[in-house]
């Protein structure tokens, strides 16, 4: 634009130049005002000429910077780890701890009345109370009460000793009678990781001081029906820690020769996890008058797979018996019954 400028007055001079240098001799000298007016119009003509030609340039404005817009994604909310839950879980169960009397096949005469009393554990989650009871289940009633408050409070991992008072039946022979515990929501409970097994009495009614030798009890236990309705097995539970319990001998297994003997009952037992294992070797006299004294229950830790141990039994006497391996914990398992016979020279 100066530019501009400086040109248009170099031209103005150049045309007051002529202008003045142009005059005849004899003419007037114009007017200045004159001289700058045409000058002005001529300039003016000549800067339209140009304006027509020379393009004004346009300013072109500056934008910023296109930027992409960074997106911060929120991060979505940690999911929580819940506790697996505790599916089957068996709020109500029993643990057999000890016959505190009458031993399995305690013999009783025909119509003897006789009070039996188990030492159970609170193997379960929720405190008994006397809304609780003992209640009979099934097998042989022996005039036993439908069904017995507990005596008090037994919190989890207590014990408590119920007794209930019996009848041994008229007919001689061996009787068991099924019993189990009942909550205040009137279901029946046991023994057993389900709870579903029940404890028992067995005995042996004899007629005129002979016992009826039938060792038939393979460890009574119960599967549970629907209350009112019981039902009752002999078989063990198959969902077990402890399985296949055994005494591997030959069935009647005898021996004849000098008194006292000692039979060795070899016992075995299946084992699914480290577990603490109570057992025991019980067994009976088929001969009137012989008693037997029998080994003290062993409670050992075991690991997983076949466990073997056995017991010794010393008779002085002639006789034919029977017995058996019997687990009391951590579940209530027993073994087939073996017969066994001894002959004293």
């Amino acid at each position: 634009m100066f530019k501009r400028i400086q040109w248009l007055g170099v031209l103005l001079l150049a045309i007051t130049f002529l202008l003045s240098s142009c005059k005849g001799k004899g003419e007037s000298t114009p007017a200045p005002e004159a001289v700058f007016t045409a000058a002005a119009e001529t300039a003016s003509a000549r800067m339209t000429e140009m304006a027509a030609v020379t393009p004004i340039p346009t300013d072109t404005p500056t934008l910023p910077p296109t930027t992409t817009p960074t997106i911060t994604a929120t991060p979505a909310p940690p999911t929580a780890t819940l506790p697996p839950a505790a599916a089957g879980t068996v709020m109500d169960r029993v643990e057999f701890v000890a016959d505190v009397t009458i031993p399995d096949n305690t013999v009783f005469a025909p119509n003897q009345s006789f009070k039996k009393t188990w030492r159970l554990k609170n193997a379960g989650y929720t405190t008994w109370t006397p809304a609780y009871s003992l209640v009979f289940f099934s097998g042989e009633k022996m005039n036993a009460p439908t069904a017995i408050p507990l005596p008090g409070d037994v919190p989890p991992n207590g014990t408590v000793d119920l007794p209930v008072d019996l009848v041994s039946p008229t007919t001689p022979g061996q009787y068991i009678g099924y019993f189990m515990l009942r909550n205040p929501q009137g279901k029946n409970f046991g023994l057993g990781p389900n709870a579903d097994q029940a404890f028992y009495v067995w005995i042996n009614v004899a007629a005129n001081g002979t016992v009826v030798a039938s060792p038939s009890p393979t460890g009574p236990t119960a599967t549970m029906g629907t209350p009112g309705t019981p039902s009752a097995t002999v078989s063990p539970t198959a969902a077990s820690v402890i399985s296949n319990p055994k005494i591997p001998v030959e069935d009647k297994a005898s021996f004849t020769g000098t008194c006292p003997h000692t039979f060795t009952f070899p016992i075995q037992f299946d084992v699914s996890q480290a577990t603490s294992v109570t057992f025991k070797l019980e067994a009976g006299s088929g001969t009137p008058g012989v008693t037997l004294t029998l080994p003290d229950p062993l409670t050992q830790n075991v690991n997983p797979g076949l466990y073997t141990n056995s017991f010794q039994l010393e008779i002085n006497s002639s006789m034919s018996g029977w017995a058996k391996l019997h687990i009391t914990a951590p579940v209530d398992i027993s073994s087939e019954v073996v017969n066994f016979a001894l002959t004293c020279q």
